[in-house]
C-alpha cells in the first residue's frame, strides 16, 4: 500500500435489488472492500467480477465484517433472512423500508444480540445513489455511537441526516416528508384539473405552480 493510501472500512451488505445494487456499486467504486449476499444468488455475478466478495450464506457475510447494511423487501425478510446469525458484536444499519414500530422493535431485537443498531430512511431512487449532485439523501435514527463511529462510510453513497436515538425517527421522517410530496402532487394535478375546460394555457400555469 502506498504511504499515503487510506485503507477504506470493509461493509458488508445484505441485498441486492436495485437499491442495494447501487449502494454496493457506489462502495466498490469508493474503495471500501464489501462482502455481499442476496438470497438470488445470480445478481451477485456482476458485482463480484467489481471487487466484491460474495457470501455463501447470510450468516457469512454478516460474520466477515463488523457492519453489516441491510437492504431487504420488509422487515419479515429481515427476520428470516438473519435467523439464527451471530449478531454479538456487530453493527447493523437497516436499510429496509419500514414502520417507526418496526424499528424500534428492531433495535430491541438487536440490543438482544449484543448488537448496535441504526435505522435509515432512504430518501432517494437508485440512480441518486453516488451522485452527490442529485441531493439524495438517507435518514439515520438509532445508536448515535454506532453513526458516528460509520459516517464517512455511511456518507458515501448518500448524504447522511441523522434524526436522533429514537429508531423509529428515521422512518417517521420517511413518511412525513412522502405524505407531504404526495399532496403536493395531488395538489398540482388538482390545479390542472381546475383548468382543463377553461381557456387558459396550462403551461402558463406550470411556472406559477413551481
Amino acid at each position: 500500500m502506498a504511504p499515503n493510501t487510506v485503507e477504506k472500512a470493509p461493509v458488508t451488505l445484505l441485498g441486492l435489488g436495485a437499491m442495494g445494487t447501487a449502494l454496493a456499486r457506489t462502495w466498490l467504486a469508493a474503495g471500501h472492500p464489501l462482502t455481499v449476499w442476496n438470497r438470488t444468488s445470480a445478481r451477485a455475478t456482476a458485482l463480484a467480477a467489481e471487487g466484491a466478495r460474495v457470501a455463501d450464506t447470510a450468516a457469512d457475510a454478516v460474520a466477515a465484517n463488523t457492519l453489516t447494511v441491510v437492504c431487504l423487501l420488509d422487515d419479515t425478510s429481515l427476520e428470516q433472512v438473519l435467523a439464527g446469525t451471530d449478531l454479538a458484536g456487530r453493527d447493523l444499519v437497516n436499510l429496509t423500508t419500514g414502520t417507526p414500530a418496526q424499528a424500534r422493535a428492531r433495535a430491541e431485537w438487536a440490543r438482544e444480540r449484543g448488537a448496535r443498531y441504526l435505522d435509515g430512511g432512504i430518501m432517494a431512487v437508485p440512480p441518486m445513489v453516488g451522485v452527490p449532485e442529485a441531493g439524495g439523501y438517507v435518514f439515520y435514527s438509532g445508536s448515535r455511537e454506532l453513526f458516528e463511529a460509520h459516517r464517512e462510510t455511511l456518507a458515501t453513497p448518500a448524504g447522511t441526516t441523522y434524526v436522533g436515538e429514537d429508531a423509529g425517527h428515521a422512518a417517521l421522517h420517511d413518511v412525513a416528508l412522502l405524505s407531504a410530496m404526495y399532496g403536493m402532487f395531488a395538489g398540482a394535478a388538482h390545479a390542472f384539473a381546475l383548468i382543463r375546460k377553461e381557456d387558459i394555457d396550462p403551461a402558463s400555469l406550470a411556472p406559477l405552480l413551481a
